[in-house]
């Protein structure tokens, strides 16, 4: 059996800095979005991410439902052992030790600007 390549949004956590990022009305950025549910045909927990890269933009799926069926459609989850391991990885631990937690381009941003309006724009 043929090993199952990595799904694309694990590359977005490691290397934040090389994709789009949604700026959110509070200011915040959002990436990943990440959701967990029980896949029906197989009966195992998945994790995907809810928002995803289709390779020019990002699409913020407004179910679980719907982002879990584009992620399984283009293999871009993980199929996790227990409920429990799902839901704990959706709940920012896909962050814990890797690039994606300690990315902040609007701070990046703010350091060069030289005003106010550049800093938030």
């Amino acid at each position: 059996m043929a090993k199952k390549e990595e799904p694309e949004f694990i590359d977005r956590i490691n290397s934040p800095e090389k994709y789009p990022y949604i700026k959110n009305e509070d200011g915040s950025i959002s990436t990943h979005r990440m959701a967990a549910e029980i896949d029906d045909k197989t009966g195992n927990w998945v994790v995907f991410p809810m928002i995803q890269f289709d390779g020019e933009s990002l699409r913020q799926f407004k179910t679980n439902q719907e982002g879990m069926s584009n992620a399984i459609a283009t293999g871009n989850f993980l199929e996790m052992p227990s409920k429990e391991e799902a839901l704990d990885y959706a709940k920012n631990g896909y962050k814990k030790g890797t690039a994606l937690e300690k990315f902040n381009p609007l701070a990046k941003k703010a350091k060069k600007a030289n005003t106010f309006v550049e800093a938030v724009e």
